[in-house]
């Protein structure tokens, strides 16, 4: 009982300890406001501003300004016509056709058309370097007959019109004259801002695109401005630096009490799990992961560390994401039990990696200490290796994480196969391999009644959880301090858009 005792003060302690550590305030200083340039700020630098090659969120903030695509997503995570006016899936979900909207133009001046269309999905599926073809892989082929283009896909694929949601559409012309590498650095979209000038880690600034064929833009400039650190967010939109910023719990008490700033909440689609290396040599037994799932007391890490911003997640998807099932309950801390399984599974003390991204994520490096003190606690020993963000992303993406692993999905169609996919399909960025997952994915994807569908997705998570190949964490809450008396709406799927 004395033992137990000791455990839950230095949790307590560590814990809130890591917050003190955290927030620190500035004072409120008086600024005048002209919103004639917005300032957002950028947890992270895009590696490209060619969205062939870069599809991480933070890039997203500004594709979404700078590029249009077949099909957008609205402030209620629902589909809606952009460039398509109208679309129709054949009845196994095979062949989409899309109508193309008339025009419509790219910042030079030129027409887009549905040659435009077919080569941005072509060049993301052939191009060795793409990463926007991971969200095409079940297209064989695209084809155009005046303004109606046709998909033909390798299986039924349910949600492939919210699939196209993050398919930006690039100018063949341009491109191909640019290259793909002068493309990055100031490309030429459609949408409703345009590139003025990127300064790498620094800022990219955007124009108001006056014959934007759409809602224009609300603002004639929009800066996104890179400011990795959470404390340094809260301190620009504080002074008037920035207009908007994402801000971590730590800083949720000095932003409410500043008469300069809004502060603006919503629950987003993004849920930061910690993952398994099932190649390791410990993480392949079943026994010490399910450990690691008990040892995790959420609900402290949520209410010490993350101001009770948070909710705590029993599955890899959010309540906003289609596919999400509500009677999944989320694995209880037993601490006692985590200790019994890690001693029957003959665990020796080798040091377990725990790699994570040293920013893009709420408080993680205090969040990485508190995980391994959790473990540590469980009588498994970590090693924090944390990554530059850049660094740990491309690692994800070529699966060379070598023990746990702590990163966020939030799948901006909203759609629970997108993660599913990437994270458990066999083959693609986890580690396990099942074949009843496998099995589900297949037929959840063909299957054109959404009742049933969500049903499967929610087996899906189901047998995750059965097997431990993952351990979420919590669902976030998108926090944002916002300059007073700027009109801008928070969206579900974290996107900071200004039309």
């Amino acid at each position: 009982m004395f033992s137990s005792l000791i455990s839950t003060t230095r949790r307590t302690l560590l814990v809130a300890g890591a917050v003190l550590l955290a927030s620190t305030a500035v004072p409120q200083a008086a600024f005048a406001q002209d919103f004639s340039v917005v300032r957002a700020a950028q947890v992270t630098d895009p590696t490209s501003l060619n969205p062939i090659y870069d599809t991480d969120l933070q890039s997203l903030n500004i594709f979404y300004s700078v590029f249009d695509q077949l099909v957008g997503i609205d402030n209620e995570g629902n589909p809606v016509p952009r460039l398509a006016t109208e679309w129709v899936a054949s009845d196994d979900l095979k062949t989409w056709t899309f109508t193309l909207r008339d025009g419509v133009t790219f910042h030079d001046g030129s027409a887009l058309t549905a040659e435009d269309v077919l080569f941005t999905i072509n060049t993301a599926k052939e191009d060795p370097a793409s990463r926007l073809g991971g969200y095409l892989t079940m297209v064989e082929s695209v084809s155009a007959e005046g303004n109606k283009i046709t998909f033909n896909l390798s299986q039924g694929y349910a949600p492939f019109d919210r699939q196209l949601t993050l398919v930006p559409i690039v100018s063949k012309a341009a491109y191909e004259a640019m290259g793909a590498d002068a493309y990055g650095r100031k490309p030429i979209g459609s949408g409703p801002y345009s590139v003025d000038n990127w300064i790498k880690d620094v800022s990219v600034t955007l124009t108001r695109n006056d014959a934007y064929w759409g809602n224009q833009g609300q603002y004639p400039t929009i800066v996104f401005q890179t400011i990795p650190d959470e404390t340094a967010r809260a301190n620009a939109v504080q002074s008037g630096d920035v207009d908007i910023a994402l801000i971590g719990p730590s800083s949720v008490p000095v932003i409410q009490s500043s008469s300069n700033v809004d502060l603006v909440n919503q629950q987003s689609n993004l849920v930061v799990y910690m993952g398994f290396n099932t190649g390791n040599d410990w993480l392949k037994v079943p026994n010490i992961r399910k450990a690691v799932d008990m040892a995790l007391d959420r609900q402290t890490l949520n209410e010490r560390l993350l101001n009770g911003l948070m909710t705590p997640a029993s599955q890899l998807l959010a309540p906003v994401t289609f596919g999400y099932d509500e009677s999944i309950p989320v694995t209880e801390f037993n601490l006692e039990e985590a200790k019994r399984l890690v001693a029957e599974s003959g665990y020796d003390g080798t040091p377990i990696p725990l790699t994570y991204p040293n920013t893009g994520l709420p408080q993680i490096d205090q969040m990485a200490q508190v995980l391994a003190f959790f473990l540590n606690e469980a009588g498994l020993q970590v090693s924090l290796e944390p990554q530059e963000a850049s660094t740990f992303i491309n690692n994800w993406f070529i699966r060379d994480l070598p023990g746990l692993y702590v990163f966020r999905f939030s799948p901006s169609a909203l759609d629970g196969d997108l993660p599913f996919s990437m994270l458990i399909r066999s083959g693609n960025q986890g580690f396990a391999e099942s074949a009843e997952i496998d099995a589900l994915l297949d037929k959840e994807l063909a299957e054109g009644d959404q009742a049933t569908r969500a049903a499967l997705l929610a087996d899906v998570s189901r047998a995750i959880q059965a097997g431990t190949y993952y351990a979420p964490l919590f669902i976030d809450t998108n926090t944002y301090g916002v300059a007073k008396g700027l009109e801008w709406t928070a969206r579900p799927d974290g996107m900071i858009v200004f039309n």
